[in-house]
């Protein structure tokens, strides 16, 4: 019964993400598509037996395997928009691995609760009326917000590994 349990919390897990990315576009309401892709690492061995690593769409996965979240943000529109933004929560029953959210030319910021976003220095977690550095393991959003305008028919990238607990 548990494997059966593991199967459903990963399922459910890459459908909550592929639905749980939003978009914003200051100023061009509308023209912002998202896609979202889970892969995970293949090995694989060519016919000479040599071994490479390649990303397959993740279909089935297991506790324990790290998960590769791929959200693209592409402008339909024909003006630029500014100020894209992509919010995306950490699925659950996952765990986000430290420094590996990654977007070129984007500032990237985490939160706890979804509300408070900030830089990892900023997060901070009360524990038995303490207050230290919240954990890269307690993030569970992340949001990436792009610098420059993303022209018509261009498209922004934002990653980042989780890992199905």
């Amino acid at each position: 019964m548990i494997k059966g349990t593991h199967k459903y919390l990963a399922a459910a897990a890459l459908i909550a993400c592929s639905f749980g990315s939003q978009a914003f576009a200051q100023g061009a309401q509308g023209c912002i598509v998202l896609k979202s892709i889970a892969e995970v690492a293949k090995e694989v061995v060519d016919a000479k037996g040599v071994k490479t690593v390649t990303m397959v769409v993740a279909d089935k996965v297991v506790p324990g395997v790290e998960v590769t979240w791929t959200v693209t943000a592409n402008n339909v529109c024909k003006q630029p928009s500014e100020k894209v933004t992509i919010n995306n929560a950490v699925p659950a029953h996952m765990t986000y691995v430290a420094s590996s959210a990654f977007g070129a030319g984007s500032d990237i910021t985490f939160s706890l609760d979804g509300a408070k976003f900030g830089t990892p220095d900023q997060l901070t977690v009360q524990e038995n009326g303490a207050t230290r550095a919240a954990l890269a393991a307690e993030y569970k959003h992340i949001r990436w917000v792009f610098k420059d305008s993303l022209q018509p028919g261009s498209t922004a990238v934002a990653r980042f590994r989780a890992v199905l607990n």
